[in-house]
């Protein structure tokens, strides 16, 4: 359910925000992470090791984002539907 999740939040990213937006998000997640399965008694390799997997995930997730970007943005403008100025 995790790497889903991370693939999610990574297809966001890739969506709304620009090319250096993942380096602080993975960072801060996988900092988070780690500190808290070392507050937990986890080792720090065993943390670092589970890590990779989201983070990668996150990845796949942001270059979908951002190749699916123009075809979002064509289905986006075309569900919107407002009044033609035009006279």
């Amino acid at each position: 359910m995790l790497p889903i999740l991370a693939c999610g939040a990574g297809i966001y990213v890739g969506l709304h925000f620009n090319i250096l937006a993942l380096l602080p998000l993975s960072v801060l997640g996988a900092g988070a992470y780690i500190v808290s399965a070392w507050a937990n008694g986890q080792g720090l390799l065993d943390s670092i090791a589970v890590v990779l997997l989201p983070i990668l995930t996150v990845q796949v997730g942001y270059f979908l984002g951002l190749t699916g970007r123009p075809a979002y943005l064509n289905l986006r403008s075309r569900l919107n539907i407002r009044h033609s100025e035009r006279v």
